[in-house]
């Protein structure tokens, strides 16, 4: 004899199978694994330290006061190379050069670190200058390559990913 108690209870539990296993993906089906969950944590404990605040609390206070140079030239005028704002601004962009590699080669789940970080729009666009300038200077087209990749990638994760919570005014 048929058991419909028995078929509805093993649906329920298998609906619910299925309901873990999608919380486990991201928005676009792929999946965040515990390693990548695991790298996120390790990068953010990589960067953690006193230097790397001094290094973000620089940028960002240079940024809102707009005391962020539009050229390299007028940059390594006030930081020339060396100074400990050249080696802040190195710091601060080094984080992104890493992040960007470790999810260019699948290490760290793209939708997991701009759902955490964002899409770094500001962040890219003050500092891009700069790069450009180092990238020819130093005849180093690949500077910071990673970093303006995330940054890219990082304004379609935006496009694709509206806000989660409205904020009405």
């Amino acid at each position: 004899m048929f058991n419909y108690h028995n078929l509805s209870y093993r649906m329920a539990k298998l609906k619910s199978k299925v309901r873990r296993k999608r919380s486990a993906l991201g928005k676009h089906g792929k999946a965040i694994t515990p390693e990548h969950v695991d790298t996120l944590l390790r990068l953010a404990d990589q960067y953690n330290t006193s230097y790397d605040f001094e290094a973000s609390q620089w940028f960002w206070s240079k940024l809102h006061q707009n005391e962020i140079p539009s050229t390299i030239e007028e940059f390594e005028n006030k930081y020339p190379q060396g100074s400990r704002e050249f080696q802040l601004f190195e710091r601060f962009t080094s984080k992104f050069e890493l992040a960007g590699l470790l999810i260019e080669y699948g290490f760290l789940a793209e939708d997991l670190y701009y759902n955490r970080y964002g899409g770094l729009q500001a962040e890219w666009e003050r500092a891009k200058p700069i790069i450009y300038g180092i990238r020819k200077q130093w005849n180093e087209p690949r500077f910071r390559e990673n970093f303006e990749l995330l940054a890219k990638r990082g304004r379609e994760w935006l496009d694709r990913h509206p806000p989660k919570v409205n904020v009405e005014e």
